[in-house]
């Protein structure tokens, strides 16, 4: 994982709900970096490689995944009275806090990564009660990291926010689910150039 023997390797966890609708509005999480940054001394991090995981080790859930604190991969499950159930899932880093996750895309500002989680199920199809067409169910992961978006490492001189948002995922609507998040970083002399740059981002926020 690591580039080389100079890099960190990074950990925390981090908590977030979702409603019983499948819903979460943007929320932020702060992943501190502060044992490692200054902006006086113009000590900085480049961070080269983001992962998440998502855990829900709760007893009682919707999807049943106990034994592994699984996170259920379908977002909502359609049914013969409705019609195709699409949901989606949206985690980033960011050291700007863009107030909705829907502004936020790979060209976004100050955006390290970008993962986002996407299912879709049509209904199962019955005439008089009896299946004449099973369920449809698609699945699809994009990832956009460091390496795509900032391939010298993205240069930090502050906390890194953490942001996630969901629509409908209903599969684990009602629970508190667990995002671990791992950083490798590389410790860097911020240049004079960069720290007015990123000094002036931060005014602009």
């Amino acid at each position: 994982m690591a580039k080389n023997s100079g890099d960190l390797i990074l950990r925390d966890r981090m908590q977030f709900d979702i409603d019983a609708g499948g819903e979460r509005t943007t929320l932020y999480g702060r992943f501190d970096l502060s044992q490692f940054t200054d902006p006086v001394s113009r000590m900085g991090l480049a961070i080269k490689e983001v992962y998440f995981q998502f855990r829900n080790s709760a007893a009682l859930k919707p999807s049943g995944l106990i034994n592994t604190g699984g996170f259920d991969p379908v977002g909502a499950v359609g049914d013969s009275a409705t019609e195709t159930r699409t949901a989606a899932l949206k985690v980033y880093a960011t050291t700007r806090a863009y107030e909705n996750a829907s502004e936020v895309g790979i060209a976004s500002p100050d955006v390290l990564c970008v993962y986002e989680r996407y299912s879709a199920a049509s209904p199962a199809y019955f005439n008089a009660g009896v299946l004449e067409s099973g369920q449809g169910i698609l699945t699809e992961n994009l990832w956009y990291g460091p390496r795509d978006l900032h391939p010298s490492g993205y240069t930090v001189v502050s906390d890194l926010l953490i942001g996630i948002a969901s629509d409908n995922w209903i599969q684990e609507g009602d629970q508190t689910i667990e995002l671990d998040v791992v950083l490798v970083a590389e410790p860097v002399k911020v240049t004079t150039e960069r720290m007015n740059e990123i000094l002036s981002q931060q005014q602009d926020l």
